[in-house]
């Protein structure tokens, strides 16, 4: 329990600033990528040197968001703190493992070990996966991290060769790290990843698929594949291309990426569900009520209000956030309108339904967050 204590003060002074400790900065969002409509494809991620990417040079020591073509700075942590592996929650916490050795007051934070950050309150953060402790080798360093969401348990990625508990494993394979130790949780040489290649960068999407990236060019399945590009991975239907810039410089890796945490959508009144309601309330204010999201994760709502006419795309925020809550009561705009409940999570939010045809309303131009749906309920 010593170990713990000592792991969980060196965490905060890992991430603490000033004088031999270290800051973390967290950079809002550009407003116009928040304003953007959805895309078929976002994620953070990290670079393992300096790379310009839309004109903009960005440092292994800062976190970049892809979206909709574009990237933007998410964070970015003092230089003496590259980053190899990121992972984030639903809670907004990040889960990362440093590029190289962070010397401390009464230790260091080694590129084995994986740390649970919290930007909003660094004496929360946490270390998740003492290396040394767990019978990680000194000689390996963590580069990739997802989270599988259906045994609720990491993988991990190693950049070498590693020997854990006994068995062996390449830096092509994917780790699993349960309470009982570590188990082999993919393959690489099964799925037909020739041994030369690493794999830098892992997660799965809301659909729960398998998307991967690699250190060098690979041939999989007859097509080629090379660093900077997302290669999806399914069983029985093998290798396929995820996502590419074409603007990606040959000269870089894209290193350890994470999809955001998917949000979910509101129950529609059907099977017995809590359909939205709008009844009149006090001094010509009106509430808002609903059934909870579809999604586990999900934590809070968004209540959007809009100009009743077609094609329903006015709908700015009455509020970001209902603190939890599956009711809202506030004073309506002038003139008829409409509104949509959207559920959030400390990173994304959820749908905000279909039309009649069964096509997803689009999110607000002012949206309060990123959309990221989970197939499952959107």
């Amino acid at each position: 329990m010593n170990r713990e204590g000592e792991a969980m003060r060196s965490t905060r002074q890992c991430m603490r600033g000033t004088a031999g400790r270290l800051a973390v900065t967290t950079l809002a969002m550009a407003a116009a990528l928040l304003a953007s409509p959805a895309a078929a494809v976002q994620y953070d991620l990290l670079v393992d040197v300096p790379t310009t990417l839309g004109g903009v040079t960005y440092s292994q020591n800062q976190i970049v968001r892809y979206h909709d073509g574009g990237y933007v700075l998410e964070a970015s942590f003092p230089e003496e703190v590259p980053l190899a592996a990121l992972l984030r929650t639903p809670e907004g916490k990040w889960l990362l493992s440093p590029a190289a050795v962070v010397p401390l007051d009464d230790g260091a934070l080694e590129p084995r070990d994986l740390i649970l950050f919290d930007p909003l309150d660094e004496d929360a953060s946490v270390l998740v996966l003492d290396g040394s402790a767990a019978g990680v080798p000194a000689y390996a360093a963590i580069d990739a991290v997802l989270w599988d969401r259906v045994t609720d348990q990491g993988a991990l990625s190693f950049d070498v060769p590693v020997n854990l508990g006994g068995v062996e494993y390449g830096p092509a394979d994917l780790v699993a790290l349960g309470a009982g130790g570590f188990s082999l949780f993919w393959s690489a040489a099964a799925a037909g990843v020739p041994p030369y290649a690493n794999i830098v960068g892992a997660d799965q999407d809301g659909a729960g698929r398998l998307v991967l990236s690699f250190d060098v060019p690979v041939t999989l399945g007859g097509l080629t594949f090379h660093p900077g590009q997302l290669v999806q991975w399914t069983s029985g239907g093998g290798f396929t291309l995820y996502a590419s810039d074409p603007a990606w410089p040959a000269s870089a890796v894209l290193g350890d990426f994470g999809f955001l945490p998917a949000a979910g959508g509101l129950p529609d009144g059907g099977a017995g569900s809590t359909a939205l309601t709008v009844v009149p309330a006090a001094g010509g204010q009106i509430t808002l009520s609903w059934g909870p999201s579809c999604a586990a994760t999900d934590s809070d709502y968004a209540v959007y209000e809009g100009t009743l006419g077609a094609p329903f795309t006015s709908h700015v925020p009455v509020t970001c956030s209902t603190g939890g809550a599956t009711s809202w009561t506030f004073t309506p705009g002038a003139g008829n309108r409409y509104y949509y409940v959207v559920p959030r999570n400390a990173v994304a939010e959820g749908s905000y339904g279909h039309v009649s045809v069964g096509a997803p309303r689009p999110p607000s131009a002012a949206a309060c967050l990123p959309q990221e749906v989970a197939p499952s309920c959107g």
